[in-house]
C-alpha cells in the first residue's frame, strides 16, 4: 500500500508540472491534467498511508501479545495448552 501511496504522490507531482507548463498555452487542458492528478492522487494517497499505519499497529500488537503469551507459558502462570489455544486465536485474526 505504501508502494501505491508513493506513485500517487509522484502522479500528483508530474501533473502538477504538466498543470503548470501547459497553464500559458492551453487552460482547459492545463486544468483537466490537475483534475486528474486530484482524482487519483491525494485522496489515494491519505487513505493508503492511514491504512499502512493501521496495519503496522496491529502487527506490533500481535507480536506483543506473543511476547506476553510466552512470558506467562515459561513462568508457568498458563499452561502449554492455554498457550496454545490464545497463540492460535491470535495469529487466526
Amino acid at each position: 500500500m505504501r508502494v501505491m501511496s508513493i506513485i500517487g504522490i509522484i502522479w500528483f507531482s508530474i501533473t502538477l508540472l504538466g498543470m503548470m507548463d501547459q497553464a500559458d498555452v492551453d487552460w482547459e487542458a492545463a486544468a483537466g491534467l490537475g483534475f486528474l492528478g486530484l482524482l487519483y492522487a491525494i485522496p489515494y494517497s491519505i487513505v493508503g498511508l492511514i491504512d499502512a499505519n493501521k496495519n503496522k499497529n496491529k502487527r506490533d500488537n500481535y507480536v506483543d501479545e506473543l511476547i506476553k503469551l510466552n512470558d506467562l507459558r515459561e513462568k508457568g502462570i498458563i499452561t502449554e495448552k492455554e498457550y496454545t489455544v490464545k497463540k492460535d486465536s491470535l495469529l487466526s485474526h
